[in-house]
């Protein structure tokens, strides 16, 4: 059994004045690769490139530009190998998270292409007897520039989520990745230009806060659309209010999984480890609270414990369960999390892992009797940790599962499919998954985002496709008339007539 105590404190990645980026593979310490940041002469002159570029990009059709990023999804399959062994050095992943990655990623892009020149058409909307004598139409046009701020736990996913669908809908890109995870984007860039992706269309800028910061505040950027921590969701928001420009916010989650007397528990306990430890318990939707009735906690806390004795976090990418945090802040601020539970009272069980020198590796740890006064319990964790409390029945459980300012994900466990939907109903969560955890992610034709702290705003779907656009409409006559009937002079007949539709078609 590992002990926390133990773990190794880390130095920082990133030189103190960010003009260059220390690459680092986080499971080794290594130094992959030194990368300068972006200056903001730079980053300005890069948001007009895409601007520029957008003119031509927009006029083409729906059709033609789907085929552009129908060949940019089959350029990232021929590399896939290249691509994923840079996510991996970047992010200290095992290899499966990895391919993983690429999978949903690839799955992502599929589904945009496949929609847009369906959801993005025009679409005649039928209209109300009094204009009957009217056609309207509603067009979704491109903002222009979309700037796009990804974070480091899926450096190939989260970038994908804002870059696809904006470019699909006639925008230009420019994205900020993480400046802990540069080279995955920086790659996806360079594989998107030799599939045929329009030169300057799609751009990528590099470097920490501040390269962020003059990108949200540019008066060339259109919209933002951000995936990250709630405090730095909240200053973009503020930002883009006081310029008036539309923003798109997808932040962190507390996400609770709801385990009643009725389910299956061996399923529910093997849904909550996985959920909790896989990509190192690094992803926005893994399962950080679970709340399990009495009658049945014993047993559920027993199965989770015997499953995570099997559960090896390490650096073999093909043995290891998973791999190591990757970045340093987080890594420690779960480790004082886990110490403040056992502090207040809590009990902790961790299972294997096998660190390398220099690695950001915690082991999986389960944290049962845990209460509301324990940060772990308050806090988003990030890391591979579950927290488990008994509840006493299931109106106990929603409660709790509605007590924070969270509302991301949430999942549900019964053997009741009308029980469930009836919990799901009352769950402030902007995605509920019944009987499994995190599958709502990869259901990319639904929508997804949060509720609460935890965005503002829809990604997948048809509403995510559309978030990256400006609704017009259009109304044109289907037949003239000399005149409309409210037009002056309004006649004594005319005034009769409308007091008459009044009556027929409201009384």
């Amino acid at each position: 059994m590992a002990d926390i105590d133990t773990l190794p404190k880390q130095n920082p990645e990133i030189v103190p004045d960010h003009s260059i980026l220390d690459c680092m593979n986080p499971a080794t310490g290594e130094i992959i690769e030194k990368i300068p940041a972006t200056t903001v002469e730079e980053i300005e002159r890069k948001i007009i490139t895409a601007r520029e570029a957008s003119h031509a990009w927009c006029r083409l059709t729906l059709r033609q530009r789907a085929k552009v990023m129908k060949k940019a999804q089959k350029a990232l399959v021929a590399r896939m190998d290249e691509i994923v062994e840079i996510v991996l050095d970047e992010t200290g992943k095992t290899d499966f998270d990895g391919v993983i990655e690429m999978l949903t990623t690839l799955e992502i892009m599929r589904f945009n292409r496949k929609m847009a020149p369906r959801v993005l058409a025009p679409e005649v909307r039928p209209l109300g007897l009094l204009v009957k004598n009217k056609r309207g139409t509603v067009h979704y046009r491109p903002y222009g520039v979309v700037g796009a701020i990804s974070p480091w736990n899926y450096p190939l996913i989260q970038p994908s989520i804002l870059v696809v669908p904006a470019l699909l809908a006639g925008n230009g890109v420019v994205l900020k990745p993480s400046e802990f995870t540069p080279l995955t984007a920086l790659k996806m860039k360079e594989v998107y230009d030799d599939a045929g992706v329009p030169e300057g269309i799609f751009q990528v800028v590099i470097g920490a806060g501040d390269v962020g910061k003059t990108l949200v505040e540019s008066q060339e950027t259109d919209i933002i659309a951000f995936t990250g921590s709630v405090g730095v969701g909240r200053k973009i928001a503020v930002s883009c209010a006081e310029q008036l420009k539309p923003v798109i916010l997808e932040l962190g989650g507390k996400d609770p999984l709801i385990v009643l007397k009725d389910a299956n528990l061996k399923r529910a306990a093997g849904a909550a480890v996985w959920s909790g430890f896989h990509n190192a318990g690094q992803t926005c939707i893994s399962v950080e609270r679970v709340y399990v009735e009495e009658y049945v906690a014993d047993e559920f806390i027993r199965l989770v414990n015997e499953m995570t004795q099997s559960i090896m976090a390490g650096h073999n990418r093909d043995s290891s369960d998973y791999g190591s945090m990757t970045t340093v802040p987080q890594f420690e601020k779960v480790k004082a999390q886990i110490e403040d539970a056992r502090e207040k009272g809590a009990q902790i069980f961790s299972g294997e892992y096998s660190p390398s020198n220099g690695g950001h590796f915690l082991p999986p740890t389960v944290v049962t009797d845990a209460d509301d006064t324990m940060a772990i319990m308050q806090q988003e964790t990030f890391g591979p940790v579950i927290a488990i409390s008994r509840v006493k029945d299931e109106e106990d459980a929603v409660e709790q599962a509605n007590s924070m300012n969270f509302g991301l994900n949430a999942s549900i466990f019964t053997k009741d499919k009308k029980k469930g939907r009836r919990l799901a109903s009352r769950i402030q969560a902007g995605n509920i998954v019944i009987n499994d955890v995190e599958t709502n992610y990869l259901c990319v034709d639904v929508p997804f985002g949060g509720i609460k702290q935890s965005g503002i705003g829809r990604l997948h779907g048809i509403e995510g496709l559309r978030s990256f656009t400006q609704i017009q409409s259009i109304v044109e006559d289907r037949f003239g008339l000399k005149k409309e009937l409210w037009w002056f002079p309004v006649s004594n007949g005319t005034k009769k007539l409308f007091r008459s539709l009044i009556k027929l078609l409201y009384g």
